[in-house]
């Protein structure tokens, strides 16, 4: 462990519970969960689906991303675009999405930034189930992720264009597996 992770982690007296606490807290001032909709030919729809969990900070304090980073086990830092001295702490994986990052805010769950992190997860539990693959799933995803955030504002294209913009589905000898709703029930009416 580097040292300055070591620091940090010394501020919280050896109480795993205060740091989470701590990172639940700062990802709600300076974290977001989002689902971008990227216009891609290769993806059934045409449109590929990239839910991602962020937080942002200023360079000097980059040892705050890397304490998130030390947290989730995953995710990476790099520079944000456009800003010179703006850092971002990034984890779009799906897998670490649902084995690290939904379990921990299940847990710790954010205040100002609940609604998102609630549509946020639906979402991305949505896709495990392979939703996003039927044309019903990927249209309810959309209509989703345009109420997260602003209601879609500063988004590339607007709703309307993405889901009158929908190719048909490339045919496939491959069926997709059901699997049942049931953690969606669970959550269906909180969001």
């Amino acid at each position: 462990m580097q040292p300055h992770i070591k620091k940090l982690l010394s501020h919280f007296h050896g109480k795993e519970t205060y740091l989470h606490h701590y990172i639940a807290g700062f990802v709600d001032g300076e974290g977001s969960f989002s689902v971008a909709i990227i216009q891609h030919p290769m993806q059934k729809f045409g449109w590929m689906i990239n839910p991602c969990f962020q937080a942002y900070q200023h360079e000097q304090h980059r040892e705050i991303l890397e304490l998130l980073q030390y947290v989730f086990k995953t995710g990476s830092i790099y520079r944000k675009s456009g800003t010179h001295h703006v850092l971002n702490f990034s984890i779009d994986s799906r897998r670490s999405l649902i084995e690290k990052v939904i379990p921990f805010f299940d847990r710790f769950q954010p205040i100002v930034k609940q609604d998102a992190y609630r549509k946020f997860r639906y979402i991305v539990l949505m896709m495990e189930q392979k939703q996003h693959l039927t044309k019903s799933g990927f249209r309810k995803i959309v209509e989703l992720a345009y109420t997260m955030n602003q209601q879609g504002k500063g988004r590339k294209h607007p709703k309307e264009y993405i889901l009158s913009n929908m190719t048909s589905p490339r045919e496939s000898s491959e069926t997709i597996r059901q699997i049942p709703n049931e953690p969606l029930r669970r959550i269906e009416g909180k969001i």
